[in-house]
């Protein structure tokens, strides 16, 4: 029996982790980077909810007696350290060379050092990640269109939730709200107090999600992208295909 309960102990432990397709897609935005023109262009879609003004509707005080829909509280987590590194790569004048190591990919998805080393050690052994020795780590193309196409909504399945301010996602990102047609009330958000958007919770993949985006558009679109495979119809998936497809490369 303690066997039995050891081995399961071990299974989870090397059980692929939503922050380990976070981590995944991050290297691939360096590698596809190199391809594309060498260097990581600031063309940034997250800056109007770093520092949201005062004019922004408050959402949070939605009036509940003339609705049946409950509004929570978003817990504003962007402490000032947060904001200090979006600051510093958003006044950075020079697009950012696409090297990379694991202290700087930590930083980037605000993930501690062993966050990102655990997740690529996971996602290697998954099959997400090839460990080429001493000449790094690449992304297994292929196999990550493939897990993002079946297996994404059933390994990291997520409901919907209540009506709160968020940041928009899967077909309500800006990058694909012209090419969905949606009938819903209202669009599906990552919780975020510092959104734009009021909207149906989404649980993003990892807690810093909502951080990770605001200094890379690239990533927002694919974690975006990713949403439409976890919670969308299949028309929806369907239609995303052309844009999961990019991945590959080929």
């Amino acid at each position: 029996m303690f066997a039995v309960r050891e081995q399961k102990m071990v299974w989870s432990a090397n059980m692929l982790k939503p922050q380990d397709l976070l981590v995944t897609l991050k290297v691939l935005r360096y590698e596809k980077s190199i391809q594309d023109q060498g260097v990581i262009a600031k063309d940034m879609l997250g800056k109007a909810w770093v520092h949201p003004k005062d004019d922004i509707e408050k959402i949070s005080l939605y009036d509940r007696e003339k609705d049946e829909i409950i509004v929570s509280d978003e817990i504003d987590d962007f402490d000032q350290a947060d904001l200090a590194v979006i600051d510093e790569f958003l006044s950075q004048n020079e697009n950012e060379q696409v090297t990379w190591t694991y202290r700087k990919l930590a930083s980037q998805l605000f993930m501690s050092l062993s966050e990102a080393n655990q997740s690529a050690k996971r996602a290697i052994a998954a099959g997400l990640l090839i460990s080429k020795g001493r000449r790094g780590v690449r992304v297994n193309r292929r196999a990550l269109v493939n897990f993002i196409q079946h297996g994404v909504g059933i390994s990291f399945f997520t409901e919907r939730g209540q009506i709160v301010r968020g940041i928009p996602t899967a077909y309500a990102a800006p990058v694909f709200n012209q090419v969905f047609a949606s009938s819903s009330d209202y669009p599906p958000v990552w919780p975020c107090a510092r959104g734009t958007m009021k909207g149906v919770a989404i649980s993003p993949l990892f807690k810093s999600v909502s951080k990770a985006v605001m200094i890379d558009s690239w990533l927002y679109q694919q974690l975006a992208l990713v949403d439409i495979y976890r919670i969308g119809s299949a028309r929806e998936k369907e239609e995303a295909l052309p844009f999961l497809n990019e991945l590959k490369g080929e």
